[in-house]
């Protein structure tokens, strides 16, 4: 079947929108992968920014007096 007997079978606003629902989901998955790049390095930051600025200071010990 060619273009333009799908077209004449089941119209051309069907195969239009049909058209642009693949233009937007193709657009969105290629916007897809730059922003879970971002998530990951905003993730490996919050990550950074989440560890303590010191080590606890270790406990006494009962037996050194």
């Amino acid at each position: 079947m060619t273009t333009l007997h799908s077209i004449q079978a089941v119209g051309f606003l069907a195969v239009l929108l049909t058209l642009f629902l693949v233009l937007a989901v193709t657009l969105l998955r290629l916007a897809a992968l730059p922003l879970a790049c971002a998530v990951l390095v905003l993730d490996g930051a919050a990550d950074l920014a989440a560890r303590p600025l010191s080590l606890p200071a270790s406990a006494p010990e009962e037996g050194t007096r």
